[in-house]
């Protein structure tokens, strides 16, 4: 049995009030469960522009991603690499890695980086059985809203719903949230960022 499940992209959306922000989405292979992650607008924009071109539009070729892996494509392919979200920081960010499968190399990626370059690549992206089962939710097709998992949440998205959660009285939720995002500040304190 492996011990990493893989990941496809499934779908973008935003946090209601909040279009500078874009939910990805993205599923395993037999679409039971979902891993969704918040990242920045300009991803979203990246990856529009792959996802939704018509087939013979040839526009994104001359882009930066497409470019570096047409220069690499001579020595290695899509299977030489992996990528795999390990765990998530404190810092509320997952841990991505980029593995040369033939050198043995890793390098760092932000998840939104390493979903990018699967969709520019082909090169597959996993995550850790462990983690999946920590930060997946089930998958329901066709849903207009998902679950983030409140570790990976930004700072401002916290804050945001600590505000919301008060107003509606959420006690609860408000208590969560406060209490992320208080660990959050005092990491930021110490100037660490545990994995």
């Amino acid at each position: 049995m492996t011990d990493k499940v893989r990941l496809q992209f499934n779908s973008m959306g935003s946090i209601q009030g909040d279009d500078n922000v874009c939910i990805v989405i993205l599923v395993e292979e037999t679409h039971q469960m979902q891993l969704s992650f918040v990242t920045d607008d300009d991803m979203r924009r990246q990856l529009s522009l792959r996802l939704h071109k018509p087939a013979d539009d040839n526009s994104v070729s001359k882009l930066l991603p497409e470019v570096m892996w047409e220069s690499l494509r001579g020595f290695s392919d899509n299977q030489d690499y992996e990528m795999v979200v390990e765990s998530v920081g404190e810092d509320g960010e997952y841990h991505t890695i980029l593995y040369n499968k033939i050198f043995g190399s890793k390098f760092d990626i932000r998840l939104a980086d390493a979903v990018l370059m699967q969709e520019v690549t082909g090169i597959p992206l996993y995550i850790k059985l462990s983690l999946l089962r920590k930060q997946m939710v089930p998958y329901t097709a066709g849903s207009n809203t998902t679950t983030i998992p409140i570790n990976v949440m930004p700072l401002a998205v916290l804050e945001k719903g600590l505000t919301d959660s008060i107003a509606k009285e959420d006690y609860h939720m408000a208590q969560r949230l406060k209490d992320e995002i208080n660990k959050r500040k005092s990491l930021n304190n110490q100037g660490g960022k545990n994995r």
